[in-house]
């Protein structure tokens, strides 16, 4: 959505209680161009010997989770001293995306669809019914292919809307009942889907990209609407409701799409 709005040129406001928002999202308005993303790739040191807390052997390869382990703490340590930029940031962003998935395109053996990362006892499982061991995986490799892919369809123009948008977008992490940091009667549209009811467990299915990021999955998760019935689902959407009302100018637009 955020994309879209910035090619649209309109000024874009991110509002999400999950903090991974802002990390898929703020790098492909900034869009650096490949040739950038593959001098950085080219420089970091990525098979020095690290030290993991957890055991990810039933995801990865040893050569490849030690790769995930030095690029994480280049990324944790770029973010930590105030020199990340937007190629790290972009990196950051594709690697996050391409932890687990279905395909050689991702880092894991096969699994589940990326937008899942199973816990590893399931994924033990997996692997001893598909008779399956991981394999090295280039993660380098697979960023500057993937990072191609997604700038293929961009043209001079496109890039210069984007950087547009991301000088001044807003990256907000408030509940979407207290919007505070927004103005009244300042938003012309908003495009938003609600949560599901109680059948998404957030911590479950994204404790690894958390992981990577250094975020508590589970305070992530404490903090995302997750109603037991139609009732309380309801309730909860009045107040968003309220406040949407607020933010939105007269003759605005509220997309609101509810899933299933």
């Amino acid at each position: 959505t955020a994309v879209e709005a910035a090619l649209h040129g309109r000024d874009v406001i991110i509002n999400d209680v999950n903090p991974l928002c802002a990390i898929l999202t703020r790098p492909r308005l900034e869009v650096p161009v490949v040739a950038e993303i593959d001098v950085r790739l080219r420089a970091l040191r990525l098979t020095l010997k690290v030290r993991s807390d957890l055991d990810l052997s039933m995801f990865y390869h040893p050569n490849t989770e030690r790769e995930i382990l030095n690029l994480q703490e280049y990324l944790r340590r770029r973010r930590q001293d105030g020199t990340e930029d937007s190629i790290d940031r972009w990196i950051r962003m594709v690697a996050t995306n391409r932890l687990t998935g279905h395909s050689p395109g991702f880092f894991s053996v096969y699994t589940l669809p990326p937008n899942q990362a199973v816990m590893p006892e399931n994924q033990i499982k997996i692997n001893e019914k598909l008779g399956q061991q991981p394999e090295y995986r280039d993660i380098c490799a697979l960023i500057l292919r993937k990072s191609m892919q997604l700038q293929s369809a961009l043209n001079a123009g496109n890039r210069w809307q984007l950087h547009r948008a991301a000088a001044s977008a807003r990256f907000l992490e408030g509940e979407a009942d207290a919007t505070s940091a927004i103005p009244a009667d300042s938003v012309q549209l908003t495009v938003t889907s609600p949560p599901f009811l109680d059948v998404v467990q957030y911590a479950r299915d994204n404790w690894l990209r958390c992981w990577f990021n250094g975020l508590d999955a589970g305070a992530i998760g404490d903090r995302i609407t997750m109603s037991k019935t139609v009732e309380a689902w309801a309730d909860a959407m009045s107040k968003v409701f309220d406040e949407l009302y607020r933010i939105t100018r007269p003759g605005g637009w509220v997309a609101f799409e509810v899933g299933e």
